[in-house]
């Protein structure tokens, strides 16, 4: 069997918003392609944060008002460091970085000339669940 790369198994392209987007605003788009977290990004389109689900509860356990949060900007409660990977990336590689952070899904990257990333695409758990069973059959 040939080796494995995270190309193999990712989703080609991101459902993104940027930093300045109203949580409400991505809580719709969550809802609408029925996903789990947007990629936020920065005005020219550069990997900024993510806002999952889990950054939704947590700001709203922590006390400020539904209103409050759901009208304030994605930059202000996203995840900041976010675990990418590169497409040539070997599967395993990407499985283990799932595992050891402790998070569903990676952001798939390009990195530019100036060092920044542009987010390509997203490598799920469920990706790879459903790459791994493809390839079994």
């Amino acid at each position: 069997m040939t080796k494995q790369r995270v190309s193999d198994a990712m989703h080609v392209g991101v459902i993104s918003c940027q930093t300045e987007t109203t949580v409400a605003e991505a809580l719709a788009m969550i809802k609408r392609y029925r996903i789990h977290a947007v990629v936020v990004t920065d005005g020219p389109g550069y990997l900024a944060g993510i806002l999952s689900q889990t950054d939704l509860l947590s700001a709203w356990k922590e006390g400020a008002s539904y209103d409050k949060v759901m009208n304030g900007p994605v930059s202000s409660i996203m995840t900041q460091s976010v675990i990418t990977c590169m497409p040539d990336m070997d599967l395993d590689r990407a499985i283990r970085s799932l595992n050891r952070n402790h998070v569903h899904r990676l952001v798939v990257v390009e990195e530019r000339n100036d060092g920044r990333v542009w987010p390509t695409g997203i490598l799920s758990m469920s990706d790879i669940v459903r790459h791994i069973d493809e390839q079994a059959k």
